[in-house]
């Protein structure tokens, strides 16, 4: 059993790549700008239409993750056309090099197809983005549901190890450690994901499912809820913690506040997969930074 991670440089890619090893597959993940040192990498641009076939003709993997995406949603909204390189046509190519080869699709994308007006959503929820990442997301979801044995990931407030230290919980970590107050939204509304939690229900799910499947966090929480929750479980001062609304922060981006997903569909197929909450999955990823 091969299998291939487009973006395993990355949080979701790289626990992927740890899950699926650890379960007797054969998984090769890629990385596009970044190679982690510790963890080598295969190097693979999806813009690139040509290389993207050549190695999944190479591979001729059971399954592709796609995981890769430009994510910065700032970066998103101020080069809308490095996005759509990035987001949508890199997809494109990635979806036809699968059906080329016979492989298996499995896209992860966001809760950033909604407005955020009305969340939790479900699978079947109307889509409406709010923002070019958003839009993108919306337009890459299209593409791959073009086959009827691909598989759509959507997730939210993605967090874990992660070598280049990118995400909301790390940063968040190194600041309070250093005493610095941090600025966290109180108005943006999501499931908080655990990495490795998504990555075993996005193996499972590979095998069994096809179309769109919501996988995120047990509790829908606050960012400042979870920040707070983030430094008690890492035993620092939650008063840095400071609570502002999404508006007083100056972004370009608008964000969808009321986000968050609901999970019945994902709990109906995997009855067994336990679905971790807030808590339980920031003491793992502590015991995971401390060794």
């Amino acid at each position: 059993m091969r299998d291939l991670v487009i973006g395993a440089s990355g949080q979701v890619g790289g626990a992927l790549v740890d899950f699926l090893r650890g379960h007797g597959v054969d998984a090769i993940g890629t990385y596009s700008s970044h190679n982690p040192p510790h963890f080598p990498l295969r190097h693979l641009d999806i813009s690139d239409k040509a290389k993207v076939l050549s190695l999944l003709e190479e591979l001729c993997p059971r399954h592709v993750y796609l995981s890769s995406s430009f994510t910065n949603v700032e970066g998103c909204e101020e080069d809308p056309e490095l996005s759509h390189r990035i987001n949508v046509l890199g997809v494109e190519n990635v979806f036809a090099a699968c059906q080329q080869v016979g492989s298996k699709l499995i896209y992860f994308s966001s809760d950033y197809v909604f407005d955020g007006l009305s969340g939790p959503y479900r699978e079947d929820s109307p889509v409406s983005p709010i923002s070019v990442y958003g839009r993108h997301k919306v337009m890459a979801e299209k593409l791959v549901l073009a086959s009827a044995d691909s598989l759509v990931l959507r997730t939210t407030v993605v967090y874990g190890q992660e070598w280049q230290g990118k995400n909301f919980v790390v940063r968040l970590v190194k600041s309070l450690l250093d005493g610095k107050a941090i600025k966290v939204p109180s108005d943006q509304v999501g499931n908080p994901t655990f990495s490795r939690n998504l990555a075993e229900a996005a193996a499972l799910l590979a095998d069994c499912a096809n179309g769109i499947y919501n996988v995120a966090g047990l509790e829908r929480v606050s960012r400042y809820q979870f920040a707070r929750e983030a430094a008690y479980v890492f035993g620092l001062d939650e008063d840095l913690v400071i609570p502002v609304q999404t508006s007083e922060l100056g972004q370009k981006a608008a964000r969808p506040l009321e986000g968050g997903l609901v999970m019945e569909k994902l709990q109906a197929k995997l009855p067994k997969l336990e679905i971790i909450g807030c808590r339980k999955g920031l003491q793992l990823l502590h015991k995971e930074l401390e060794r």
